[in-house]
């Protein structure tokens, strides 16, 4: 039986542990990252021909046997005449907020707008048809470029999607001091610790929570004639749209003239041990390979309603799109941003001879690697060094590489198609013919105005 001294010592410590644990409310006036947002409205009913719009911040590209795509970041996507490549005619440019991504089969246009994707008809690029839209189909995302002297104020997602930020003097209610706590912490959603993710300036998800920092992207990959960039989450496979949702999430829909149905999702993580974030797209004959922060993930999608797991390999935790021919698959690792967790700047050659069991070959140095792209038939390979601009190698052996060429210029991601080369880049698209050898000559720009 307890003593009068101990029970009132009981007492005393559970009010002061109650005390210490007890939350208060209140007010607090500081300057802040305020969200400027585009409501729900806005953005669902904003997509439409804009044909006087010039190239003002390039992004992914594609090119189908007539067109080139071009995305001009979270604005929409531009459509050029490429009948000619020494003479591409702007014929289009379709307005899509928050668009990063984009995939076509045929006469329809499958474009990411925020949180949605979109289904447009572009059997005339200058006069297009939204077809449908797919809602909520994509995480929710904010943009990572803000003014880092000072944290975020609240996000609240009921009020739109937000397109970036006004540094002001915001007011908030919260619990003890957390008002602006650090950077990530004080974003929050109506007063719940938010667990989001924000856009990169390269257009892949940044994931943050708990106070930490993760970024979630000839043999090129190609359906209907349309060939996408080695950076791409949106892939057609046959007459099925694979869409990177998140950073843990592949998403399957069965495409139609009347839109878009899940088909299926899953996360690359139930099969392989790695715990990094999914980021790129790449298709060959029927694999499917996806680019991570930790590695490479192949699944066979002979059925593309249901695809099936094959293998992995892993690598250390860097931005990795990935493409591939029937023996080697080709990975730039890039350092210096969020996805870039070690001073790694390389090509990475895989030996996929036996898809079950890829393994290591060659690397070769690097300064700032980004997407990148293969000629089989040539056995030549081309690699945007970012900054530093665009390598030619021959690959036939893949222990020896053969450096062949480089143009100088910012480049960021490029296609191969039928001896033609286009190279992306903050300044633009630059077009290249090219041969065996490698030599490439620049054959037409594509300028910011």
């Amino acid at each position: 039986m307890s003593t009068p001294l101990k029970t009132l010592g009981l007492v005393m410590i559970a009010s002061i542990a109650f005390t210490g644990c007890k939350k208060f409310t209140q007010t607090k006036v500081y300057t802040a990252n305020e969200p400027v947002y585009l409501s729900y409205e806005d953005l669902r009913s904003s997509v439409e021909s804009d044909n006087d719009r010039a190239l003002v911040r390039p992004g992914k590209i594609l090119v189908t046997d007539r067109y080139i795509f071009i995305n001009d970041y979270e604005a929409g996507i531009h459509v050029y005449n490429n009948t000619n490549p020494s003479s591409p005619e702007h014929v289009g440019f379709i307005n899509i907020p928050g668009n990063v991504d984009m995939a076509v089969k045929d006469n329809t246009l499958y474009a990411d707008s925020y949180i949605d994707i979109v289904s447009i008809d572009i059997s005339d690029p200058s006069n297009i048809a939204e077809i449908s839209r797919t809602d909520d189909a994509l995480s929710y995302t904010i943009p990572s470029t803000m003014d880092y002297s000072y944290p975020v104020s609240d996000i609240d997602r009921n009020k739109g999607v937000v397109t970036g930020y006004k540094v002001g003097e915001v007011e908030e209610k919260c619990a003890n001091d957390e008002c602006g706590s650090s950077y990530y912490n004080a974003v929050t959603v109506n007063q719940g610790a938010w667990t989001g993710s924000m856009m990169s300036e390269d257009g892949t998800v940044v994931d943050f929570a708990d106070n930490s920092n993760n970024v979630r992207s000839v043999a090129q990959s190609s359906t209907q004639g349309a060939v996408s960039g080695s950076m791409s989450r949106f892939m057609m496979v046959e007459d099925h749209l694979y869409v990177i949702s998140d950073q843990s999430t592949v998403k399957v829909y069965s495409a139609s003239d009347n839109g878009l149905s899940l088909a299926s999702e899953f996360s690359p993580w139930s099969d392989a041990s790695g715990w990094g974030e999914i980021e790129t797209l790449f298709k060959l004959n029927n694999n499917l390979f996806i680019g991570s922060t930790t590695g490479m993930l192949i699944y066979n999608v002979e059925n593309p309603g249901s695809p099936e797991y094959i293998s992995d390999y892993e690598h250390m935790t860097s931005c990795d799109p990935v493409v591939a021919n029937d023996d080697y698959a080709f990975i730039t690792l890039r350092s210096g941003v969020e996805c870039g967790r070690v001073d790694i700047d390389q090509l990475d050659i895989i030996n996929i001879e036996d898809i079950m069991n890829p393994y290591f070959i060659n690397s070769v140095s690097l300064s700032n690697p980004h997407g990148l792209s293969i000629d089989d038939e040539n056995d030549l390979l081309f690699v945007c060094d970012g900054p530093n601009g665009m390598n030619v190698y021959n690959v036939t052996d893949p222990n020896g590489v053969v450096a062949l060429a480089t143009r100088s210029g910012d480049a960021y991601d490029a296609i191969a198609n039928n001896n033609t080369l286009q190279v992306i880049g903050e300044g633009g698209l630059v077009q290249y013919s090219y041969d065996a050898s490698g030599a490439l000559i620049e054959l037409s720009r594509i300028d910011l105005d």
